[in-house]
């Protein structure tokens, strides 16, 4: 394999990692407290075993194109298209933001995917800092053993080739220019901050495609939901492992569809979805935040 294709493979593996990393559930933005509106069903006992839950998720991911996975494609869309301007993006990112906040109806939906873009953008912004910083280090020790063992400036230049070649073009993974435009607007005020649409930014800026990273950000949504299940109902984690890996082929058919909307299409359904989330916020005894 000629060493440009190795560096390619190297950065596709990386890439993918990239969102793998965000996606997990043991990343730390808070997703693993929110069931969206799961608990109210569960408590009125339409959620009650596995067959049940199995339901839930084809009616869940009938509509997830239309809502969190739409949102986050658009955005995504939006930050690999070469032909905007970066004005143009900010004008496409401030009309998306208003409306997925205009559609969140729920207020704990709304608040949970305002507190989980703020953490998420730390976060990364904090990762990205820690690589630069590191970089910055690397190559000030550099240049001091270059200089003070001037008969070695060969070999510590063939080190860096090494690492660079191991590493293929990963370096680009650190930086996030799309996800801190967001990160500006939302401080400016212009935009609430939503985290599907932080996640496709965060994609345009590191994923291979927007499809692939799209696949990947649904499955973590309905992973999430497996675990809330198997909590909430209580599910077995076999039935409940059973019923996400069922879900896949339903998955992939709602990123195809995200990537045929436009922001019109937003919204068009849902609606008891985000009603069981409304009255999840008076629900007498709770395990989940939404």
């Amino acid at each position: 394999m000629k060493n440009a294709d190795i560096a390619a493979l190297n950065d596709a593996q990386a890439r993918h990692l990239a969102m793998l990393q965000v996606c997990d559930s043991v990343f730390p933005v808070g997703a693993f407290a929110l069931s969206n509106g799961m608990e109210t069903f569960v408590q009125r006992d339409f959620l009650r075993r596995g067959a049940d839950f199995e339901q839930y998720m084809r009616d869940y991911l009938a509509v997830a194109a239309y809502k969190e996975i739409g949102q986050m494609v658009l955005a995504g869309k939006y930050g690999t298209d070469g032909r905007l301007s970066k004005a143009g993006l900010e004008r496409k990112i401030v009309a998306l933001d208003e409306l997925a906040s205009a559609l969140q109806s729920a207020r704990e939906i709304r608040e949970g995917s305002e507190r989980m873009c703020t953490r998420l953008i730390k976060l990364v912004h904090q990762m990205d800092a820690t690589r630069e910083t590191r970089d910055a280090r690397e190559t000030s020790e550099t240049r001091e053993t270059a200089v003070a063992r001037d008969d070695e400036i060969i070999a510590v230049h063939e080190h860096a080739t090494e690492r660079h070649r191991l590493e293929g073009t990963a370096d680009a993974l650190y930086g996030s220019p799309k996800l801190d435009l967001y990160a500006a607007l939302i401080k400016d005020g212009r935009c609430r901050g939503i985290h599907a649409i932080a996640m496709g930014l965060y994609a345009a800026d590191h994923a291979v495609s927007v499809r692939e990273a799209a696949v990947t950000y649904g499955y973590s949504l309905i992973s999430a939901l497996t675990m809330c299940a198997a909590k909430a109902i209580p599910l077995s984690q076999y039935v409940g492992q059973v019923a996400l890996h069922d879900s896949f082929p339903r998955l992939i058919r709602a990123v195809d569809i995200a990537l045929t909307l436009k922001p019109e299409d937003l919204g068009i359904s849902g609606a008891y979805l985000d009603i069981a989330a409304m009255q999840h916020e008076t629900l007498y005894s709770r395990l989940y935040m939404s």
